[in-house]
């Protein structure tokens, strides 16, 4: 389980999962479909459970674009990259 990040510019911060949960929501908001609430809280769910107590900003949007590859809505993973 995720508890802390190491950030790009060097600072360690307390993992928190509102934000991957923002950034999906962001990416499915570009889409036709929409948001799904569901799917984003399984995602999140899914990445902080996988994830070592620290991580990486990148390892964790990898497991985030992982986790939306296999998901109902690969389309966003390709959005989701972007940002």
């Amino acid at each position: 389980m995720i508890q802390t990040v190491l950030k790009r510019d060097g600072r360690i911060v307390g993992f928190n999962e509102q934000k991957i949960a923002a950034a999906i929501r962001k990416a499915m908001l570009t889409t036709d479909a929409g948001e799904d609430n569901e799917l984003i809280s399984k995602m999140t769910d899914r990445v902080t459970m996988r994830g070592k107590s620290q991580m990486t900003v990148e390892e964790i949007q990898d497991m985030v674009e992982d986790e939306l590859m296999k998901s109902s809505r690969p389309d966003v993973a390709k959005i989701y990259i972007k940002y």
